[in-house]
Protein backbone atom coordinates (compact mmCIF):
# COMPACT_ATOMS: atom_id res chain seq x y z
CA UNK A 1 0.00 0.00 0.00
CA UNK A 2 1.12 3.55 -0.90
CA UNK A 3 1.80 5.40 2.07
CA UNK A 4 -0.07 9.63 2.07
CA UNK A 5 2.94 10.99 1.56
CA UNK A 6 4.72 8.72 -0.91
CA UNK A 7 1.10 9.66 -2.89
CA UNK A 8 1.29 13.32 -2.42
CA UNK A 9 5.41 13.12 -3.09
CA UNK A 10 4.46 11.43 -6.72
CA UNK A 11 1.70 13.83 -7.17
CA UNK A 12 3.39 16.60 -6.51
CA UNK A 13 6.85 15.12 -8.62
CA UNK A 14 4.02 14.67 -11.47
CA UNK A 15 2.61 17.99 -11.30
CA UNK A 16 5.69 19.65 -11.12
CA UNK A 17 7.10 17.76 -14.51
CA UNK A 18 3.40 18.19 -16.02
CA UNK A 19 3.82 22.01 -15.39
CA UNK A 20 7.34 21.61 -17.42
CA UNK A 21 5.55 19.60 -20.88
CA UNK A 22 2.88 22.03 -20.26
CA UNK A 23 5.45 24.95 -20.93
CA UNK A 24 6.73 23.38 -23.83
CA UNK A 25 3.96 22.12 -25.42
CA UNK A 26 2.64 25.88 -25.06
CA UNK A 27 5.54 27.36 -26.36
CA UNK A 28 4.97 24.86 -29.15
CA UNK A 29 1.33 25.66 -29.73
CA UNK A 30 2.33 29.54 -29.84
CA UNK A 31 4.82 28.89 -32.63
CA UNK A 32 2.29 26.83 -34.67
CA UNK A 33 -0.05 29.68 -34.12
CA UNK A 34 2.17 32.47 -35.40
CA UNK A 35 3.14 30.19 -38.20
CA UNK A 36 -0.01 29.78 -38.71
CA UNK A 37 -1.03 33.79 -39.00
CA UNK A 38 2.00 34.52 -41.04
CA UNK A 39 0.58 32.27 -43.54
CA UNK A 40 -2.42 33.88 -43.86
CA UNK A 41 -0.65 37.26 -44.30
CA UNK A 42 0.42 35.53 -47.57
CA UNK A 43 -0.65 34.74 -51.48
CA UNK A 44 -0.88 31.10 -52.09
CA UNK A 45 2.15 31.15 -54.50
CA UNK A 46 4.36 32.98 -51.95
CA UNK A 47 3.29 30.53 -49.15
CA UNK A 48 3.90 27.54 -51.09
CA UNK A 49 7.77 28.99 -51.10
CA UNK A 50 8.12 29.80 -47.38
CA UNK A 51 10.16 26.68 -46.92
CA UNK A 52 11.26 28.06 -43.32
CA UNK A 53 7.38 28.26 -42.22
CA UNK A 54 6.73 24.80 -43.75
CA UNK A 55 9.64 23.20 -41.75
CA UNK A 56 8.11 25.17 -38.57
CA UNK A 57 4.90 23.14 -39.13
CA UNK A 58 6.22 19.89 -40.18
CA UNK A 59 7.81 19.84 -36.40
CA UNK A 60 4.72 20.06 -35.12
CA UNK A 61 3.53 16.47 -36.09
CA UNK A 62 4.71 13.54 -35.09
CA UNK A 63 3.82 11.37 -38.42
CA UNK A 64 6.34 9.25 -40.03
CA UNK A 65 8.70 9.94 -43.02
CA UNK A 66 8.52 6.91 -44.63
CA UNK A 67 4.97 7.27 -45.68
CA UNK A 68 3.38 10.06 -47.64
CA UNK A 69 -0.30 10.50 -45.93
CA UNK A 70 -2.57 12.44 -48.24
CA UNK A 71 -6.01 11.60 -46.70
CA UNK A 72 -5.95 14.30 -44.05
CA UNK A 73 -9.27 14.82 -44.39
CA UNK A 74 -10.44 11.67 -43.00
CA UNK A 75 -7.96 10.30 -40.85
CA UNK A 76 -5.91 13.58 -40.10
CA UNK A 77 -2.86 13.20 -37.49
CA UNK A 78 -3.03 15.19 -34.24
CA UNK A 79 -0.43 17.85 -33.61
CA UNK A 80 2.42 17.09 -31.35
CA UNK A 81 0.61 19.61 -28.53
CA UNK A 82 -2.32 17.88 -28.35
CA UNK A 83 -0.64 14.30 -28.12
CA UNK A 84 1.18 15.50 -25.24
CA UNK A 85 -1.84 16.74 -23.45
CA UNK A 86 -3.63 13.98 -23.90
CA UNK A 87 -0.60 11.98 -22.63
CA UNK A 88 -0.27 13.98 -19.62
CA UNK A 89 -3.88 13.75 -18.55
CA UNK A 90 -4.19 10.13 -19.59
CA UNK A 91 -1.47 9.80 -16.94
CA UNK A 92 -3.41 12.23 -14.35
CA UNK A 93 -6.40 10.24 -14.38
CA UNK A 94 -4.37 7.25 -13.86
CA UNK A 95 -2.79 8.49 -10.32
CA UNK A 96 -6.07 8.24 -8.91
CA UNK A 97 -9.38 7.74 -11.02
CA UNK A 98 -12.34 8.60 -9.85
CA UNK A 99 -10.76 11.49 -8.18
CA UNK A 100 -9.21 12.83 -11.43
CA UNK A 101 -12.50 12.17 -13.37
CA UNK A 102 -15.09 13.39 -11.04
CA UNK A 103 -13.48 16.34 -9.10
CA UNK A 104 -11.22 17.72 -11.64
CA UNK A 105 -12.10 16.95 -15.14
CA UNK A 106 -15.33 16.73 -14.96
CA UNK A 107 -15.45 20.53 -13.32
CA UNK A 108 -13.79 21.83 -16.41
CA UNK A 109 -16.77 20.86 -18.16
CA UNK A 110 -18.95 23.24 -18.16
CA UNK A 111 -16.74 26.30 -19.06
CA UNK A 112 -15.39 24.22 -21.84
CA UNK A 113 -18.70 23.68 -23.03
CA UNK A 114 -19.60 27.96 -22.67
CA UNK A 115 -16.19 28.32 -24.53
CA UNK A 116 -17.44 25.86 -27.50
CA UNK A 117 -20.99 27.22 -28.05
CA UNK A 118 -19.06 30.75 -28.19
CA UNK A 119 -16.51 29.42 -30.57
CA UNK A 120 -19.03 27.70 -32.49
CA UNK A 121 -22.10 30.37 -32.61
CA UNK A 122 -24.40 27.99 -30.50
CA UNK A 123 -25.43 27.77 -26.88
CA UNK A 124 -23.79 25.76 -24.79
CA UNK A 125 -27.17 23.11 -24.24
CA UNK A 126 -26.60 22.46 -27.85
CA UNK A 127 -23.49 20.68 -26.92
CA UNK A 128 -23.02 17.30 -25.58
CA UNK A 129 -18.93 16.75 -24.36
CA UNK A 130 -18.58 12.52 -23.81
CA UNK A 131 -15.32 10.89 -22.62
CA UNK A 132 -15.96 8.19 -25.64
CA UNK A 133 -18.30 6.45 -27.75
CA UNK A 134 -20.16 4.39 -25.01
CA UNK A 135 -21.23 7.76 -22.68
CA UNK A 136 -22.02 9.14 -25.74
CA UNK A 137 -24.37 6.46 -26.87
CA UNK A 138 -25.96 6.66 -23.36
CA UNK A 139 -26.12 10.20 -23.48
CA UNK A 140 -29.06 10.42 -26.09
CA UNK A 141 -30.91 7.07 -25.90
Amino acid sequence: MVSRRSFFRKSATLAGAASLTGISSAALAEDVSDALLALNQLTPEAAAEEEDLWARMAQSFTVTTNILNLNNGGVSPQPRVVQEAVDRYYHLSNEGPTYYMWQILDKGREPLRRKLGHLAGVSPDELAINRNTTEALGTFT
